[in-house]
């Protein structure tokens, strides 16, 4: 490894300070590497790992079942645990790693903070992502940084403790270059999408939008499940959107197919990591929760599926989204 990885301080700004162009294109050709292996090769190595670094979060949102358990044994990885993971999910073959929590900004062990944990990752991975709550400041040097908005003001701070001023300020002072907002629509916020995509529309560091369904795992969460009605009616509206040009990233083909969700999963893509360090490959639910596939409304999950099966639209949403085109 570089010695960078250990300068807190190089890594806090390696976004700013390195090439990015030389790393798109790398990460491109990684990319391409891995469909040569899986379609060519016939090589099941999966794509993208979900990597949970802690349950511990600064806010306690109803919709969701990880912050309870923060209390729990091992919720929180120590450094060597996070080292180790990530070195056993790069022999998988590996490409794409997302960092989520919990809220990922407040892990720490010791004298490593999470800064130099993405930094570690990117020497060993083309494409770093993080799913935040947007409450920190977006200054981690990850490829792409994804920052939950449930709705306007008054539907997020119901959905997610009052912290909608905070997120808001961070995206609109943030230098990030490849800021999304991800929109998990359930039961208190469909119908607020349209006037938040008119929001977004005025922020020029939000580079797009992703949207999927609140999932219902059954560990204590608020019930915020949409009715079969209600989903098909909130995607039909996302797709309405995208058709008039509003920046929303999922394919058009893919939120179509999670109306009914007739899409072929192929959960071998997915790895799994969780705080205590233990790794499962398959359904992102596995182990988090009770897997009900016809409730479910991981649309990433949707979209990578697709890509597996080389369908247009979601090779160009992955494009636009990993690759950073």
């Amino acid at each position: 490894m570089r010695s960078m990885i250990a300068d807190k301080n190089s890594t806090a700004t390696t976004y700013r300070s390195s090439k990015p162009g030389t790393r798109k294109i790398l990460r491109s050709c990684d990319f391409l590497d891995f469909f040569f292996r899986r379609k060519v090769l016939r090589k099941r190595i999966p794509l993208l790992a979900s990597f949970k670094v802690t349950y511990r979060c600064n806010l306690a949102c109803g919709a969701c079942p990880f912050h309870q358990k923060a209390r729990e044994e091992n919720s929180h990885m120590s450094w060597e645990t996070a080292i180790t993971s990530l070195l056993r999910i790069k022999k998988t073959g590996c490409r794409i790693v997302v960092f989520e929590g919990g809220e990922p900004f407040v892990w720490k062990d010791g004298s490593h903070d999470f800064h130099e944990l993405v930094g570690y990752a990117k020497e060993l991975f083309r494409c770093v992502a993080v799913t935040t709550n947007g409450t920190f400041s977006l200054d981690v040097p990850a490829d792409v940084l994804w920052v939950s908005l449930d709705g306007t003001k008054d539907i997020h701070d119901k959905l997610r403790s009052n912290s909608f001023d905070r997120i808001w300020n961070n995206l609109l002072t943030t230098v990030h270059p490849n800021i999304l907002v991800h929109l998990t629509l359930n039961k208190e916020n469909w119908h607020d999408l349209n006037q938040m995509a008119d929001m977004l529309q005025t922020m020029t560091s939000i580079k797009g939008m992703t949207v999927q369904l609140f999932y219902p795992y059954g560990q204590g969460e608020e019930p915020l499940a949409l009715s079969r009605q209600e989903r098909t009616a909130a995607l039909e509206n996302v797709i309405q959107l995208k058709r008039r040009g509003y920046p929303i990233l999922n394919s058009e083909s893919r939120l179509k197919a999670m109306i009914e969700n007739t899409w072929t999963c192929h959960d071998d893509i997915l790895v799994n990591v969780n705080p205590d360090g233990s790794i499962s490959t398959g359904c992102y639910v596995k182990n988090r929760g009770t897997v009900h596939c016809k409730e479910c409304g991981f649309t990433p999950v949707a979209e990578a599926s697709g890509a597996v099966d080389l369908l247009p639209g979601s090779l160009y949403a992955g494009w636009r989204i990993f690759a950073g085109y």
